[in-house]
């Protein structure tokens, strides 16, 4: 081999092996990047994923809170209508009662005393003007009932009441002065359902309200 020859292949050599250097290099870079490109989308997936993750347990927490709200809601008007079904019960009994209630109280004399007493007083403080009471009973009422009344109207003095027998007035009384009247027996007692069982309300609050007595 001359030395031309020589020197020629020992240039070719030396670009092969520069191309080979280069070539190298570019598939490394190329590597890299395509790595970097590939670390970069598991990145960016797992990120979405868990942005996924965090969606799905935020509305899968919010989905079981409006059940928990609506749950309680339901029980809540559940509660309410089982309350109100037993009041609306208590009171259709208590109402059911009370004129047999009534007619036994005016059979007691310690009861039948409180009751002409207070009619007397609301009379009093109610049927104003002249002229005198009347008292209207039962003509089979007990003997004491129309004395009990009258005694109780005369407290301040004025004109003695008029005693006024009346065939099946029932248990009470009634008080007139002129037009007006006090109707105390049990058929003007119970004549407002609505005014009756707001009292009965009354005194179950205050009968639920009262300590039990109790102690832990």
């Amino acid at each position: 081999m001359s030395v031309p020859d020589s020197i020629v292949q020992a240039q070719t050599e030396a670009l092969l092996r520069l191309l080979a250097r280069e070539q190298e290099m570019l598939s490394r870079r190329a590597r890299d990047a395509a790595e970097a490109q590939a670390q970069g989308l598991v990145a960016r997936a797992r990120e979405e994923a868990r942005a996924r993750t965090r969606a799905a347990s935020q509305e899968a927490r919010a989905s079981v809170e409006r059940a928990l709200r609506d749950r309680r809601a339901a029980l809540d008007t559940s509660a309410r209508q089982r309350e109100q079904a037993l009041l609306r019960g208590l009171l259709d009994e208590a109402w059911t009662a009370l004129p047999g209630a009534l007619d036994s109280a005016w059979q007691e004399a310690v009861a039948r005393r409180a009751w002409c007493e207070a009619a007397a007083e609301f009379a009093r403080g109610t049927l104003l003007g002249d002229g005198a009471f009347t008292v209207e009973f039962d003509a089979q009422a007990p003997g004491d009932a129309p004395d009990l009344t009258a005694a109780a109207l005369r407290t301040n003095g004025g004109d003695a009441p008029r005693l006024q027998p009346v065939a099946a007035l029932g248990a009470g009384l009634r008080i007139r002065r002129g037009l007006a009247c006090v109707d105390a027996t049990v058929q003007g007692l119970l004549a407002s359902r609505e005014r009756v069982e707001a009292e009965l309300l009354a005194e179950l609050d205050a009968l639920l309200a009262k300590p039990s007595g109790r102690h832990a």
